[in-house]
């Protein structure tokens, strides 16, 4: 809470000074700043000190935009596409995304029109909907750690509260049913599940997912939020995590 003056003159006459009370509501003071943003800010001013800084904070790549996806955009100013676009995003953008559900990640009954599709500006955007959505006060959200730094600070904002679980070097940073079992609670509602993990790059095989799933569907209320933000840089294996195809359930 600060109190700041605001000095008001009228026609050249006396000045006016009126004492203002500036106060941040509720939901912003149970936020805390990003210390990804920081570190970026501060590698940021170092580098215009003239130091030679390797960031290893937000994850973007290295590399310019790819031509063809400049060109795009290009065109697309050209072509006079920049006008609102559906709050769903554009139709043909959907499409394709219900198009790459169904043939890269295996989703059965998608509508190819993506007519259950959302576009957003990017993943956080995304999940902070999802949780907003589905969340509100009293309600708890599964944070497995390590975690992005954004997930707890995105259910405070929702107004619920981040049940951070723990998990073990010995187990790779991944979260096992009987942990998840054991942090649930009535008021659990939502999982938030990463892989491949940002921080940790671990990555879940399919009998870890089975697993997992098995305990989220005795909990009805509980809603995961799968954020598969970098399941294209896998190194190895069958795209799943491990090489366990989990048998006869392969599709639970």
């Amino acid at each position: 809470r600060q109190r700041r003056h605001v000095v008001v003159r009228s026609g050249g006459g006396e000045a006016a000074d009126f004492g203002v009370l500036h106060e941040t509501s509720t939901t912003a003071n149970r936020l805390k700043p990003s210390s990804t943003v920081a570190m970026t800010d501060l590698a940021g001013e170092m580098k215009r000190e003239g130091l030679d800084v390797i960031s290893l904070s937000v994850g973007e790549p290295d590399f310019g935009t790819p031509a063809r996806i400049g060109a795009a955009g290009e065109r697309a100013i050209a072509e006079g596409q920049t006008k609102y676009s559906p709050n769903a995003g554009l139709a043909s953008l959907r499409e394709a995304v219900a198009r790459k559900l169904a043939q890269e990640n295996d989703i059965a009954g998608l509508d190819p029109s993506g007519a259950n599709i959302l576009v957003t500006n990017g993943a956080k955007q995304a999940i902070a909907e999802a949780v907003l959505a589905t969340c509100a006060a009293g309600d708890e959200v599964i944070v497995p750690a390590p975690y992005w730094v954004s997930y707890p600070e995105i259910a405070r904002l929702a107004g619920a509260e981040p049940v951070v679980v723990e998990t073990r070097l010995e187990e790779n940073f991944l979260l096992s049913a009987e942990a998840l079992e054991q942090a649930l609670t009535p008021a659990s509602r939502v999982l938030i599940l990463c892989s491949p993990s940002n921080p940790t790059g671990s990555v879940y095989s399919r009998a870890q997912m089975q697993a997992l799933a098995r305990v989220v569907a005795t909990h009805p209320r509980l809603l995961v939020i799968s954020d598969e933000i970098y399941e294209h840089i896998f190194y190895g294996g069958d795209g799943s995590g491990g090489d366990d195809d989990g048998g006869e359930d392969g599709g639970e």
